[in-house]
Parts: structure tokens; C-alpha cells; sequence
């Protein structure tokens, strides 16, 4: 299986990054989580991501899951105008590939004014959708982890606000469970909060088993975006 994680940030050192980062890793089995351990916390974008070391990174854990990031900043992506998948090149051709190529995801992004970045919302405008723009639908029916950073915990509701209702137009299996990180959370770029840091990981693992638990159902797999 190949989880994607997709940071919506545009700054090279970004906490948002190391979130993912540490979502993957417990997607992967890299980590171990405190399956016990709750809360949730994030960051502003500013920080070091120290796990892949570059977008479209691969790492195989012992699980078999094979994990990439998709970093936005890395990416030089041209505005969406509606075309065809087919119809982009150079950068936009290969996000839209590892998009496409991925079985689950870990979608992430700093707050700015209440919602994700228009980077990450440019993307999903070219993200197909199974109609006119390409006969492939690389996020219906798939699982789906959400992580947002912000300055303060007054934007915690951006996720289920702004992400969520972005994975349903896609036909996306959202994990239930989130992850909001905050300043508090982080320390020169790195995470030093553990509740923070099992959270993310403990999302990983959820987002490997509702990707497992929907391709063993008839009904998960086969569902997708209504129009």
C-alpha cells in the first residue's frame, strides 16, 4: 500500500512537513504510538521537517506500506483552468502522478485566515475527479488522515470546517479522528509535546486500517462522489 502525504504548505521548513512526517512514520511502522494518548495540537509554518528528504520520497516499512510526501513548496505548479490531467507537464504532471499513484493519504496544511493554503486548494482543483477531466478518481473511496498547524488552538475547526468537507466533493474516506498542532507543540522545528507526536503517529496507523477495512468491503470501495 502507498500513503501519500500531501503538504499544503509553501515554506521549505515547514512544521507542517514534520507532522506528515511523523503521520508516515506511524503509518509505516516506524514509530510506535501511545494508542492511549489523546489530544491534538499543531503549529505555525516555520519549523524543520527532518524525516524524507525530499517530495516524492519513498520509504518502505516492515508493513509493506510504502510512504512518499508531496510537498507543495517543492513543486512548481501551474494554476488550475480546468484542463485535462493530460494536458499538464514538468511539476504539475508529477504531483498529479503521485497522486494518482497512491492508494491512501495524509493531507496537511498551516491555517491562514481561518482555512488551508490556496496552494493545497489549487491542487484539489486539478485533482480528477472520474469525469470530464480524467477517467481516474484517486481520492474517492480512499482513506483519508487530516492534519492542520496554526499559531493558536483558534482555528481547530478548520479541519472539519474546510478539509472535511473537501475529502467528501472528492468521494474521500476521511479518517474520523484528526490532528491540530499548534506553537506549543514544537520546538525548533521539532515535536517535543508526546501527546502531540503519538497522536499523529496513532493517525497514521488509523489511516493504514480504514484504507485496509475499505478494500475489504464491497460497499466502502464502490460508493465515491454522487455527481
Amino acid at each position: 500500500m502507498r500513503v501519500l502525504g500531501i503538504v499544503g504548505s509553501v515554506t521549505s521548513d515547514s512544521r507542517t512537513r514534520r507532522a506528515i512526517e511523523t503521520v508516515l512514520d506511524g503509518a509505516s511502522g516506524s514509530i510506535d504510538a501511545d494508542l492511549g494518548a489523546g489530544g491534538g495540537g499543531g503549529t505555525d509554518d516555520d519549523g524543520v521537517g527532518a524525516g524524507d528528504d525530499g517530495a516524492g520520497t519513498d520509504d518502505e516499512g516492515d508493513d509493506g506500506i510504502e510512504t512518499s510526501v508531496l510537498h507543495l513548496a517543492e513543486y512548481e505548479l501551474e494554476t488550475a483552468d480546468g484542463r485535462g490531467i493530460d494536458e499538464y507537464e514538468g511539476d504539475t504532471a508529477a504531483a498529479l502522478d503521485l497522486v494518482i499513484e497512491s492508494d491512501a493519504y495524509v493531507i496537511g496544511s498551516p491555517v491562514y485566515r481561518a482555512s488551508y493554503s490556496g496552494a493545497l486548494k489549487n491542487l484539489f482543483d486539478m485533482i480528477p475527479r472520474g469525469m470530464w477531466q480524467a477517467d481516474v478518481a484517486p481520492l474517492a473511496n480512499s482513506a483519508v488522515g487530516l492534519v492542520a498547524t496554526g499559531a493558536t488552538n483558534h482555528h481547530y475547526l478548520a479541519i472539519d470546517d474546510e478539509l472535511r468537507p473537501a475529502m467528501a466533493f472528492f468521494g474521500a474516506h476521511a479518517v474520523g479522528g484528526s490532528v491540530y498542532a499548534t506553537d506549543e507543540h514544537f520546538e525548533n522545528g521539532e515535536i517535543t509535546d508526546e501527546e502531540i507526536r503519538d497522536r499523529l503517529a496513532h493517525l497514521g496507523r488509523a489511516t493504514v486500517e480504514q484504507a485496509r477495512a475499505i478494500d475489504r468491503s464491497e460497499a466502502l470501495s464502490a460508493l465515491g462522489p454522487q455527481f
